[in-house]
């Protein structure tokens, strides 16, 4: 007798797992059903050719090198009325050294969040540059001038305050 009860409840169990599966199948499929596809965040960034094309969508001009040591072929993009970003390619457009962005208002627009050693704030002329990085490298800088923000944000090229400086003052 026991052993019937054992199998019978052991048939109940393997019976009742096999529906569990089917009903997760089920509600898999009819989530998949009603909920929309995942599009993304489209890109807000219009690639222009030159700076002057820039500063008709965001509104304001930037003046910028128009290279950085190696790296000498240029993407310039702007956000209607907001932003106007210039990175620094090598040649190849296979490396970036750098990017420079100015927007409107007095916010750090560097989208840098990561933590680093070093942190300072130096004059560079009238203008306090937020300078933060790692054994004396700096990979970003921040400052503004009361109407506009600038960062400056370095990915292989390897620039120490000196050469921000040198940087910042010919960003306008």
């Amino acid at each position: 007798m026991k052993k019937i009860l054992l199998i019978s409840l052991l048939c109940l169990a393997v019976v009742s797992c096999g529906k569990k599966e089917e009903v997760k199948e089920e509600v898999a499929q009819t989530t998949e059903a009603s909920q929309p596809a995942d599009v993304g965040v489209p890109n807000p960034f219009e690639i222009v050719d030159t700076l002057d094309e820039a500063a008709k969508i965001a509104g304001f001009s930037l003046e910028t090198p128009t290279e950085y040591a190696d790296y000498n072929s240029l993407v310039i993009q702007a956000i209607a009325d907001d932003m106007i970003e210039v990175i620094y390619f090598d040649a190849e457009k296979t490396h970036e050294g750098l990017r420079i962005r100015k927007a409107v208002g007095t916010d750090d627009i560097s989208g840098d969040y990561n933590e680093y050693k070093e942190e300072n704030v130096v004059k560079v002329g009238e203008l306090e540059v937020t300078e933060k990085g790692n054994d004396g490298n700096i990979s970003v800088a921040t400052w503004t001038d009361g109407t506009h923000s600038y960062s400056i944000n370095v990915d292989e090229a390897l620039l120490n305050a000196d050469d921000i400086a040198k940087l910042v003052e010919t960003i306008k």
